[in-house]
């Protein structure tokens, strides 16, 4: 009997020793995960103090769009009327797309 009861109880430590291992290994690897989250929004903040400039294509008025002035208003009679960067406008079909300049 003794010989049972000791290994159960050498079964039980090294359970222990694993579970805790895990939880230690658990622990460091959310805590790398949170710092680096942190890091990459610090380092948004300094690339880009400002507000960040929308694209172009995601204006969907002229009046946003002549906002700005890296994007053109390009109306068209077959398509909807949309906004295009200022090189994407001069390369536009001009039969199908009449562009502000």
């Amino acid at each position: 009997m003794p010989e049972s009861s000791s290994s159960f109880s050498s079964s039980l430590t090294l359970l222990l020793i694993i579970f805790l291992f895990l939880l230690l290994c658990t622990s460091i690897s959310s805590a790398e995960y949170e710092v680096r989250v942190l890091d990459r929004a610090l380092l948004e903040i300094r690339k880009n103090p400002t507000k960040k400039k929308p694209k172009c294509c995601e204006m969907r008025t002229r009046s946003q769009c002549s906002d700005y002035p890296r994007c053109r208003w390009c109306r068209s009679e077959a398509l909807d009327d949309l906004c295009f960067g200022k090189s994407e406008a001069l390369r536009l079909p001009s039969q199908v797309f009449l562009c502000e300049l």
